[in-house]
């Protein structure tokens, strides 16, 4: 067997009380350039073998002191390295002998008198064999390596996501949850903040995927979700803002379904939106009130143009409710057979149980259905007291009381433009004055639909004509983009302030106008297209933000030549 240059040569340990045999070895084994160690007995074997590094031992059975049985069962027990082959020499051909020698831990053997071709072709043999040994414990080792080194970067992932999420409002009396990973990493999402108003938001999601793929998006999410919250942003415009922040973080295939739940503690009600998610159950004295469905598309899917259309459904709070929400861990959850828990049995465990044990319940009748099946996902469960909530998770914010009499103007000229987006400063003033909380949601569409318009087809004169596919809908955006890069010139003024006209001083009037050429808004506004455009119809052809705008608003009102316009709003919509 040749001997790779490169390599060190093999160190044999032979081992004989006759000298005549022992140089026979000897010479054998330096004729092929191995290193040879010898010793007379059995005592000497064992301290050779401890005092050096030996990869293969030629041992004779029948010797003084220490005969082989006894030095190969000690040279086994201190073998570290788990594999150095001992071949005894021997004579020997009684099988019971014979059988001594595996029992005392033989490799092989070879017999005396002692057979060159016999014996190197023995050490040939084990030396592939010590040579495939080492080769698969060095792979085993650097896989070990890398694994621990992945179970120290997943352990430090898992403390970044955790520290990420944490959040006391998760501990507000009412709140209970159950959260889950299939893996050390999740890829659900749970989130809890008070909003400055006192009103609690909770957010359930499920990025694609589980394990570190699927955990990479919740740090950002995470942050982007607290930071918004905590500013003041209204469930709709975090929506839009968590959507952005996916849609440019995420891989094409990676996506977040999520539901937003608010519970609104100064209004009596609870809202809820649903993109993905298995239903949100508000129950009652054993009947399923309502199911918030899936209605949406997930977050990070599309960049959408419609700021403020991921809306919240809202529901006054019956007495004695609960609400339910959970990651698709449950209602995916297979048995043996491989079939699905489903929402069916959900909803039996939740009409079925007493409230305030139908969490725990229905976690048990999960895990029981699995049975012996592993967790194949990761598995959310929330569930929220409405009542209790209300009596004892309610905390005082600011924005009670509306102030009067007040008016602001921002002007933002190209190069704020290509920079700022100036819905969440609005939307910020508005809530620290006490604006029409109650109807924040509504009043973001309209200022976010008046504002992008402006922008849009005012400024950047960008055709939503573009957007009647969904290549169309791509093509729109790179334009966008484009024309946003290259922005040089332009302005928009964007006017809010309190209507007196109103009854209570509560209504706003909203006035937005661009440095762009206008259009044909009284055409667009009767039904038809911009007069010229009719082929292909012009920046505001499509007209689904302005009719939104239009039955939202008690006024809708376009100055010549159609880049002016005030709205007023009062919280009522128009009939």
């Amino acid at each position: 067997m040749l001997q790779d240059p490169d390599q060190e040569p093999p160190t044999f340990l032979v081992v004989d009380d006759e000298p005549v045999n022992t140089m026979l070895l000897e010479a054998v084994l330096a004729s092929r350039g191995f290193e040879v160690i010898t010793a007379a007995d059995g005592d000497q074997a064992v301290a050779c073998f401890r005092e050096h590094a030996v990869d293969m031992v030629l041992m004779d059975i029948m010797m003084p002191h220490m005969d082989g049985y006894e030095a190969t069962r000690q040279i086994k027990a201190m073998d570290e390295s788990g594999f150095v082959p001992v071949l005894f020499v021997t004579a020997l051909t009684d099988e019971q002998r014979l059988a001594q020698c595996v029992e005392a831990g033989g490799d092989d053997f070879i017999t005396k008198p002692i057979s060159r071709v016999q014996l190197n072709a023995k050490i040939d043999s084990w030396l592939r064999t010590l040579a495939l040994y080492k080769t698969v414990v060095s792979q085993r080792d650097i896989l070990r390596r890398y694994q621990e080194q992945l179970d120290r970067e997943q352990e430090t992932a898992e403390r970044i996501v955790a520290r990420a999420t944490r959040s006391q409002a998760l501990e507000t009396p009412g709140l209970r949850y159950y959260y889950c990973p299939a893996a050390i990493l999740s890829g659900d999402i749970l989130l809890a903040a008070r909003r400055p108003n006192g009103n609690l938001l909770i957010m359930i999601g499920d990025f694609t995927g589980h394990g570190i793929g699927a955990a990479v998006g919740v740090p950002g999410l995470a942050a982007v979700f607290y930071e918004r919250v905590a500013r003041g942003s209204h469930p709709a415009e975090l929506l839009d803002d968590v959507n952005e922040k996916l849609f440019r973080s995420l891989p094409a295939d990676m996506f977040l379904t999520a539901a937003l739940i608010e519970m609104d503690f100064r209004g009596g009600r609870v809202g809820v939106w649903n993109a993905g998610m298995p239903p949100v159950w508000l129950v009652q004295e054993g009947q399923i009130v309502e199911r918030f469905a899936s209605q949406d598309l997930p977050l990070g899917v599309l960049q959408d143009s419609g700021p403020g259309r991921r809306q919240l459904t809202y529901r006054a709070i019956p007495p004695g409710a609960h609400l339910y929400g959970c990651s698709d861990g449950i209602v995916e959850a297979a048995d043996a057979r491989g079939r699905l828990y489903g929402a069916e049995r959900v909803e039996s465990v939740l009409v079925e149980s007493r409230p305030e044990a139908a969490f725990d319940y229905l976690l048990e009748q999960v895990e029981a259905f699995r049975h012996t099946r592993e967790q194949a996902d990761d598995t959310t469960l929330v569930a929220l007291d409405l009542e209790r909530l209300q009596a004892e998770g309610k905390v005082e914010g600011f924005g009670a009381a509306a102030a009067v009499n007040w008016r602001s103007e921002l002007v933002l000229d190209a190069g704020t433009l290509a920079n700022v987006n100036p819905l969440p400063s609005i939307m910020n003033l508005l809530s620290d004055l006490g604006a029409l909380e109650e109807d924040r949601q509504s009043l973001y569409v309209v200022i976010a639909e008046l504002f992008t318009n402006a922008l849009e087809h005012g400024v950047l004169g960008l055709d939503s004509s573009l957007k009647s596919s969904e290549a169309g809908f791509e093509a729109y955006y790179r334009e966008r983009a484009r024309a946003m890069a290259n922005l040089e010139s332009g302005e928009i003024r964007l006017r809010v302030e309190y209507d007196p006209r109103s009854r209570d001083g509560h209504g706003i009037i909203i006035e937005v106008e661009d440095s762009g050429a206008g259009f044909d808004f009284e055409r667009l506004l009767n039904g038809g297209a911009p007069a010229g455009t009719e082929g292909s119809v012009g920046p505001l052809a499509a007209g689904r933000g302005i009719l939104l705008v239009r039955s939202l608003c008690d006024e809708v009102e376009y100055f010549p030549p159609g880049n002016r316009v005030r709205a007023r709003y009062t919280g009522s919509p128009a009939a």
